[in-house]
């Protein structure tokens, strides 16, 4: 069945992905550090949230809301009328309400009646869990395959089409076996290449894009002041030594 795409905004990458991004997909942007992802995974929110009103929630695990919202604004995502449509949850904030769910269970648990709460009063089109890493740290995962299974099942049920930032090192191949890309239904990898010995390129390859012909090879990831774009990029360096680690 033919679903509907949602627009990344990433100029030149919603022509790869016949259109962007299927509704409803959960997808990893993976990555080593310094890559942009969170950059990424907010822009997406923000220029839906600009452009069409489209409700998109941030979940921030490891960074605060007022550093999020500091470091974005000054990309240039700054413009008011976006912010009306986008909420945005740090891990005080979490804290503080998950204390007055009057439910018992692991942390888990309550993070996940939390936010169906959220889903349900307000639907969100968009959801973005910044990070995989920390989310499932917290979540004391004891059979990882089993719990991130059962995980990935509670997100397609929310309906929100989700982003989940996942830090790596190592090239892409090294997604292949991991149990969060089996799950995933795509995986947008950023990585970092010595184009020179003074310059280090940002990069992006969609590795795996469920219900879509995509292309496979990495394109160059350049910010323009306030969005994405996407151009071939040409090897004529070396990866970066942070991606061989």
């Amino acid at each position: 069945m033919t679903k509907n795409r949602l627009s990344t905004h990433v100029k030149g990458l919603d022509e790869i992905l016949q259109g962007g991004i299927p509704e409803g997909h959960i997808v990893l942007i993976t990555g080593a550090p310094g890559t942009m992802k969170s950059t990424l995974g907010f822009s997406i929110l923000y220029h839906n949230a600009r452009t069409a009103g489209t409700n998109g929630l941030y979940l921030t695990l490891e960074q605060s809301k007022g550093s999020l919202v500091a470091h974005v604004e000054s990309m240039g995502m700054s413009d008011a009328k976006a912010y009306k449509s986008i909420s945005l949850f740090d891990m005080a904030a979490l804290r503080k309400n998950l204390s007055f769910i009057k439910a018992e269970g692991s942390w888990n648990t309550l993070l996940k009646a939390y936010l169906t709460n959220l889903m349900e009063s307000d639907p969100y089109q968009f959801l973005v869990i910044d990070s995989l890493n920390v989310l499932e740290t917290l979540a004391n995962f004891d059979a990882r395959r089993t719990d991130l299974f059962y995980l990935f099942e509670w997100l397609k049920d929310l309906g929100a089409t989700t982003f989940l930032l996942s830090e790596t090192v190592g090239g892409p191949r090294g997604l292949g076996d991991s149990d969060e890309a089996f799950l995933a239904d795509g995986i947008i990898h950023l990585s970092l290449y010595s184009v020179s010995d003074l310059d280090v390129q940002r990069r992006i390859r969609c590795v795996k894009m469920r219900a879509t012909k995509h292309e496979m090879g990495s394109f160059a990831l350049i910010w323009n002041g306030d969005s994405f774009e996407i151009t071939r990029a040409v090897s004529v360096g070396r990866p970066a030594k942070l991606e061989a680690i």
